[in-house]
């Protein structure tokens, strides 16, 4: 595999890794001038990015005007210079979903992010989509590149959404203790998670309210295949 699929695979698992991410936008206050925010965000299955927030958030305005956006997501130092953690920055133009299309997104995102559901009695919350168009990757010193877009789409899955949401409801339902073998052996956790996400390059694990990823060994691009890297990420954790 050369250097730059590497730093895609990297910057994508980054991204799945962070799910909060600081907005840039175009302010309407301030004639344009850089306005920061922070929200959750959610990987789509083609790379691009979904968040959801108000109406009335200043970013969600300024977006109105202006569809520009620049998502940052960056792994946080416990100690040590913060420069030499990975960062992605993710550009494009953002846009709100139709009710119609935001039930294509809603399931997964709820299922990641709980707590928002309370969100939903609201009226002014809704579904917004980022078209990812430039992805600049920063690993490290020296491992610095932009990233294309079929760079960064390349991993899509040959499976549906309502395919996903059944592995993930037979996971749940049927092998809890697998979840919870899982994600002990990655991350040290104890608890019942439950199953959140599907995705060609791992899977999101919830647990108190906190999303874990915990990614394949190598990517996975049938349900079939899904189901055998979970078989042997169970394996794994047993034999530990």
């Amino acid at each position: 595999m050369n250097e730059r699929i590497d730093a895609a695979n990297e910057a994508r698992l980054l991204a799945q890794q962070c799910q909060t991410a600081v907005f840039s936008t175009l302010s309407v206050k301030l004639q344009g001038h850089p306005f920061g925010s922070v929200a959750p965000v959610m990987m789509t299955d083609s790379g691009n990015m979904v968040f959801y927030v108000s109406d009335i958030a200043q970013h969600a305005r300024n977006l109105q005007q202006d569809p520009r956006l620049s998502l940052t997501l960056f792994r946080q130092a416990e100690r040590g210079d913060q420069n030499e953690q990975g960062r992605l920055t993710l550009c494009g133009e953002a846009y709100p979903l139709t009710e119609l299309q935001s039930e294509t997104y809603a399931d997964r995102y709820f299922r990641l992010f709980p707590q928002a559901q309370g969100y939903r009695k609201a009226h002014d919350f809704r579904f917004w989509h980022l078209d990812v168009r430039d992805v600049r990757y920063i690993g490290g010193f020296g491992k610095i590149f932009w990233i294309t877009q079929s760079e960064w789409r390349r991993l899509v899955p040959k499976w549906s959404a309502k395919q996903e949401t059944d592995m993930v409801a037979h996971m749940n339902a049927d092998h809890s203790d697998a979840c919870r073998l899982i994600l002990w052996d990655h991350f040290t956790l104890e608890g019942q998670p439950q199953m959140a996400t599907v995705y060609p390059d791992g899977c999101h694990f919830e647990l108190d309210g906190k999303c874990y990823f915990v990614p394949f060994v190598s990517p996975c691009h049938t349900s079939q295949e899904v189901r055998q890297a979970l078989v042997a990420m169970t394996n794994k954790a047993r034999a530990a």
